[in-house]
């Protein structure tokens, strides 16, 4: 058994490119999917695996422009909340909340500001220096020239990189021409709209995360010729045997003999090498680089089958 809850919004596009209430499916489509990744990456966010959610697009509404009603159902299984009961689960509604994509009866939405839409548009792309955790619960951020308090489960949306890409993808459709605003409202379809203009939509573009190193080492190890290059910032690309990669060649003498002609290879001749290998983590994309430090030794290309040559002594 399931405890449910529901919670309904209309979003919308609006510009001189949708007068007629139509929009392109292959702009509509991926921003309706990445609203749906939004939602279920913060309900991950805020209620931490306890619940699940699906989004169905119910009705098209508005002319004028174009709008669709969603309605968003989040189950709690009943084992998750027994595990759980002594935490609170937010609801589809409290959820949309958080989001900034719903204001309650009152036109307000949730208690130290707002939502992560409302959030962003404070920030407006500027560097959070630091986060103060304040005794009310709150925190507050803290950039050179303001500092702003809001909930920490707004924060930690805010800080998640999954929820800010789906947000990034919502707000595509502002990329093209005649589509000028995003707007959410309740089903009423009242002048209460939360907004983002295309002006705007800068400030919705995810950081670009900074990379933490994991290791950085130096080995030696024979690697074999897949491509070459000599111009400054090109990458050679090898062969270890296993996979194929590029990696920086800082050795400038051997590159030197290779320009001079000093030294001669073709595809498939086997360096041994001094390696780098450094690995990182960005956000959560695992990176490896790889850069020649000296070459070692320099081993031809087999372009014989070998044979066991004996002179013939009388």
């Amino acid at each position: 058994m399931e405890d449910m809850s529901k919670a309904s919004f209309n979003v919308l596009y609006d510009g001189p490119a949708l007068a007629n209430s139509e929009m392109d499916v292959r702009e509509l489509a991926p921003a309706l999917l990445a609203l749906g990744s939004l939602l279920e990456e913060a309900n991950s966010v805020i209620n931490d695996g306890r619940a699940q959610i699906a989004v169905q697009v119910k009705a098209t509404f508005k002319t004028g422009c174009f709008g669709i009603e969603l309605e968003v159902i989040q189950s709690l299984l009943q084992h998750a909340h027994n595990l759980f009961s002594n935490e609170s689960v937010a609801n589809a509604k409290e959820l949309l909340e958080w989001i900034g994509l719903v204001q309650d009866n009152g036109g307000k939405l949730i208690a130290g500001g707002a939502g992560l839409l409302w959030l962003i548009k404070k920030i407006r792309g500027r560097r959070i220096n630091q986060v103060v955790l304040l005794d009310n619960g709150l925190v507050r951020v803290v950039m050179d020239d303001a500092a702003i308090e809001t909930e920490e489960k707004v924060l930690a949306l805010y800080r998640q990189f999954r929820v800010r890409l789906a947000l990034e993808g919502v707000l595509k459709p502002l990329e093209a021409d005649g589509i000028d605003t995003f707007a959410v409202t309740d089903l009423k379809q009242t002048d209460r709209f939360i907004e983002i203009t295309k002006a705007e939509r800068p400030y919705f573009k995810t950081p670009e995360p900074e990379s933490e190193p994991l290791s950085d080492d130096e080995f030696e190890v024979n690697l074999q010729i897949v491509s070459i290059s000599f111009q400054e910032g090109n990458k050679w690309r090898f062969n270890d045997g296993a996979s194929v990669f590029y990696a920086d060649m800082l050795d400038e003498s051997f590159v030197s003999q290779v320009a001079a002609s000093a030294t001669s290879f073709t595809k498939g001749d086997i360096l041994k090498v001094r390696l780098r290998r450094v690995q990182s983590l960005a956000g959560e994309q695992f990176k490896t680089e790889y850069t020649v430090i000296k070459v070692l030794e320099h081993r031809k290309a087999m372009a014989q089958l070998p044979m066991n040559f004996q002179r013939n002594v009388d």
